[in-house]
């Protein structure tokens, strides 16, 4: 079973199918999925608004953020063995993705280079390994931006993944974070998670919200996580003299109404981040394994492969879900669609 993607020549087409498993090779991992993550590239994909540069090979399977335990391995593999808990960074080469131009992890049983792939630490959950993806693209994003520390204020906008796994870092850290979300469900999730105060942007000021939170109207850096033109120009408007701006969330081929001589005015640093190269992934298994923190606490709903059209429409669903997550029919984990304990987390 698996969610794919094909196109019909107009648009593409979301399934849920039996496809054969791709051979494995000498260099390859053949893993049985444990899960897999829906994230904001799925519903580019979906919605046709993926770049030009990315050329995808359809039909494929979804899936890009996924653990699993290894079944075979190729017979030039070294360091992995049957029984192994996996991991995966999504870099095949150039531009091209596992799980966005080839197939991926959404699927029972899939194939991966192993170059690809790293063990998954033991006192790390298999369900928080499948979250690292996004925990590493935060990383990596802080590392070029000057990285966070307890003296910095952070408003974080956008409450997805990214935007969670921003305030996970940066609250590690010791910064006071202030989250900007229209989902009460996701702000709610936010407090939970230690910012000092969640707001929804479109209801007031963004400044005097954040006056009311700790008394200062600017932040010394703001992560954009959501990749929507309003919260990109109110990103700008609320980072302070000197300050940094990290813009995280996807936003192809749309306007941005913004004031742009504020990075003049104000002294800022702007810098975008896109995806965590297979470099930072080492670093990012140290964190989560060092630090202790649990990323399975912003999955708010693990569906059954079968059901990953109703995942789909799940995760586009901001309003009730936060992160949304695959696993096999038979996982004891399901809490949504017809095996499922409940609705969400």
């Amino acid at each position: 079973m698996t969610l794919s993607v094909d196109h019909n020549g107009q648009a593409v087409v979301p399934f849920v199918a039996q496809l054969p498993v791709a051979p494995i090779g000498p260099g390859d991992l053949r893993v049985r999925l444990a899960f897999v993550g829906i994230c904001g590239t799925d519903a580019e994909i979906l919605h046709g608004r993926m770049p030009d540069t990315f050329v995808i090979n359809y039909p494929h399977s979804l899936g890009h953020e996924w653990s699993g335990i290894v079944e075979a391995v190729g017979e030039a593999v070294t360091g992995f063995a049957p029984g192994d808990r996996v991991l995966g960074h999504g870099h095949l080469g150039g531009n091209d993705w596992f799980g966005v131009t080839h197939h991926g992890a959404a699927a029972e049983v899939f194939t991966v280079p192993a170059r690809m792939c790293f063990a998954v630490p033991k006192t790390v959950s298999l369900m928080s390994a499948a979250v690292i993806e996004p925990f590493a693209c935060v990383l990596q994003a802080l590392s070029t931006t000057g990285g966070v520390s307890a003296a910095d204020t952070v408003h974080i906008h956008g409450l997805g993944a990214i935007g969670l796994n921003a305030l996970l870092q940066c609250r590690h850290a010791g910064a006071q974070v202030i989250v900007f979300d229209p989902s009460p469900v996701r702000r709610e999730r936010a407090v939970a998670l230690g910012a000092i105060a969640a707001y929804d942007p479109l209801r007031g000021d963004i400044a005097e919200l954040a006056v009311q939170a700790d008394g200062r109207p600017y932040a010394d850096l703001v992560i954009e996580a959501s990749g929507h033109p309003h919260a990109q120009a109110n990103a700008l408007e609320g980072a302070d003299h000197h300050g940094r701006v990290l813009l995280m969330g996807i936003s192809t081929a749309r306007a941005v109404p913004a004031r742009i001589g504020l990075i003049q005015e104000r002294d800022l640093v702007v810098r975008s981040s896109v995806g965590a190269p297979a470099a930072i992934w080492p670093a990012a298994l140290r964190f989560v394994r060092n630090s202790g923190i649990d990323l399975s606490t912003i999955v708010s709903a693990v569906f059954p492969l079968s059901q990953g059209l109703q995942a789909l429409s799940a995760a586009e669903d901001s309003a009730h879900f936060v992160k949304v997550m695959l696993a096999p029919d038979d996982s004891p984990h399901l809490t949504a669609g017809d095996g499922g304990a409940g609705d969400r987390l």
